[in-house]
């Protein structure tokens, strides 16, 4: 066996020489390694580390636009043997819509830092459900409501892979056109000529293989960072995205520079032109599998040390003889240490930040953490308690005062659940346990398919764009950075909590022009027994409705202390520190 055959790429019997051996092993190697990494991102989606990042879509577009890079690999080793057409489907086809795939999921750092930003502002807003369909086929008219129904309900992000899925059926159809006129492919064609097979890989038809590669590397991709450039994640989105941009740059201008010129021809014996796509497209695979496992580590890392501080310092207090004490009051007072991050702030701190002024520490989550929804919800359960006391404790004279305060107090509680909550109609739905979350629903669920389901086709189309006082969000004006705080502390005064859904214009504004969501507001208008009414143009989808017995003021406790504890072990350690760095004003959002 020689070390490298001389003759090279030559369509002549496979290079078995040791170049063309040691791509085959790398590329067997690396796709283990590979597929063992998405296997596990699969097995850890649910993690709040990679929740937001749509692994699915994410790793459909590694495991595509690989099948392309292996196939690259193998090119020398087989040495023409792969027929002309079939390299002509893998270019025109699996790096197209790889590339497609990729850029799709990559927008969900720009969408879901513009939808925490406005979080801040608008928390809460809730995405409608779809009604079930009846018994029959239904008339054009009724399926042309469902369709409205469905496009307004789906997420930016959603209508974004909705242009690349048209983009990649684009594709497709011009490769077909590209292929049947052709004679290099076939015998019928109309234009071109039958050639030899190296000539075959020449042409202008292989030209629209490179298009969606050099816009995305050109144009979007640059586009893109340019409207992220602001942000600053603590998961280094932002980075891994540069870092893919920027790697596969050369690869379209060196490709169309071997294909296109003689003086290439040495090189293209050894290193073919299609291998001037790998170097970009293996950084994209490992940045964008790098990161999110680094992530999870990091994250598990941070809460071993964390159980292992409170452990030690629960043993140090029951040492000491100063008796056992629950997890909560260990953190709550007392002094926790970590070696690896030095102070750690006790749960008291955060108590009194979410009881007080918390503006800053919802801007951090929202903007820095990318997980604002977890604030947003503490402060509305801290609400939602102080306004319980209020009704039960200091407005209840009678049993229709506690009926009637039991039935506000449901719909605060539904609206605490729905917007932030319910895993459909919440934006970002707050990550509990499976066991907590089951009780939840069932409290809550029927009355949240009342709320939030479209049972009408003139409901769509009914609401009127007029502006409430008690509805700031109408007015079609971009609420100034100084009103960003007074807004959000508003949002936590409501007295009463009836239902009506937001008009669609306002709907559009709120949730960044795709009309993909309502809103759950508290109406101040009394009747003259002093219960709350709906907008007279709306009618009251909980009208009639029973309270659950199983409703009571603490039923939002348990899913309280998960997110505390969560906030505290992590965003709010690293809020402290953040905020103690002279840097800490550069925060930045995507624009």
């Amino acid at each position: 066996m020689v070390y490298l055959n001389p003759g090279g790429f030559n369509f002549g019997p496979r290079n078995l020489d040791g170049y063309g051996i040691s791509n085959i092993v790398f590329a067997v190697v690396y796709t283990i390694f590979l597929y063992a990494a998405c296997i596990y991102l699969w097995l850890q989606r649910h993690h709040p580390a990679v929740k937001m990042r749509k692994v699915g879509l994410m790793l459909l577009s590694v495991l595509v636009i690989h099948v392309f890079c292996f196939m690259v690999f193998t090119v020398y080793f087989m040495n023409g043997a792969w027929p002309c057409s079939v390299e002509f489907w893998s270019m025109n086809l699996y790096l197209p819509i790889g590339i497609g795939l990729w850029q799709a999921q990559n927008q969900q750092l720009l969408i879901v830092s513009r939808q925490q930003t406005q979080m801040i502002t608008s928390n809460e807003t809730y995405k409608p459900l779809l009604p079930l369909r009846g018994r029959g086929i239904g008339t054009p008219r009724y399926w042309f409501w469902r369709f409205k129904l469905w496009y307004q309900g789906i997420s930016t992000q959603g209508k974004y892979e909705g242009f690349v899925l048209l983009g990649i059926i684009v594709q497709f159809i011009v490769s077909m056109v590209v292929y049947n006129i052709s004679r290099k492919f076939n015998h019928y064609g109309i234009v071109s000529h039958h050639t030899t097979p190296g000539l075959c890989r020449r042409g202008w038809e292989w030209a629209p293989s490179v298009i969606w590669q050099f816009l995305w590397n050109f144009f979007f991709g640059p586009y893109l960072l340019w409207k992220i450039r602001m942000i600053r994640d603590i998961y280094h989105w932002r980075l891994q995205t540069i870092i893919a941009v920027v790697a596969g740059v050369p690869g379209t201008p060196l490709w169309l520079a071997a294909v296109y010129t003689d003086k290439f021809g040495p090189v293209n014996k050894y290193w073919l032109p299609a291998m001037w796509f790998v170097p970009g497209i293996m950084a994209m695979e490992i940045v964008t599998l790098a990161f999110p496992i680094y992530q999870i580590f990091k994250h598990k890392r941070a809460a071993r040390e964390t159980q292992r501080v409170l452990a030690e310092f629960d043993q140090k207090r029951i040492g000491s003889s100063i008796g056992s004490t629950t997890l909560n009051d260990s953190l709550a007072t007392g002094s926790l240490k970590s070696k690896r991050n030095g102070k750690m702030y006790s749960m008291e701190s955060l108590d009194e930040c979410l009881n007080g002024s918390h503006e800053g520490l919802q801007i951090y989550a929202s903007c820095v953490e990318l997980n604002g929804e977890n604030i947003i919800f503490l402060s509305k359960v801290l609400a939602y308690k102080q306004s319980c006391e209020q009704l039960f404790h200091n407005t209840c004279k009678s049993s229709n005062d506690f009926r009637r305060a039991r039935k506000e107090m449901f719909r605060h509680a539904l609206s605490i659940f729905v917007t932030l909550v319910h895993a459909h109609t919440a934006s970002y739905p707050i990550n509990i346990e499976s066991p907590i979350y089951n009780r939840l629903e069932a409290i809550f669920g029927p009355a949240t398919e009342l709320v939030a389901i479209c049972t009408t086709p003139s409901r769509t189309s009914s609401f009127s764009a007029t502006s409430s006082s008690v509805t700031p969000w109408d007015e079609p004006e971009e609420p100034s950075g100084e009103t960003i705080s007074a807004i959000t502390s508003s949002a936590n005064e409501f007295p009463s909590f009836p239902m009506r859904v937001l008009s669609k214009h306002s709907s559009k504004y709120l949730s960044g022009g795709n009309g993909s969501e309502e809103h759950i507001i508290g109406i101040d208008e009394q009747e003259p027994d002093g219960s709350g009414i709906l907008d007279r143009h709306v009618p009251d989808p909980l009208d009639g409705v029973e309270v659950p017995t199983d409703f009571d003021e603490n039923a939002f406790d348990a899913a309280f202390k998960s997110i505390r504890y969560m906030v505290w072990s992590e965003t709010w350690q690293r809020y402290m520190v953040w905020k103690q760095k002279p840097a800490h004003a550069s925060i930045g959002v995507a624009i």
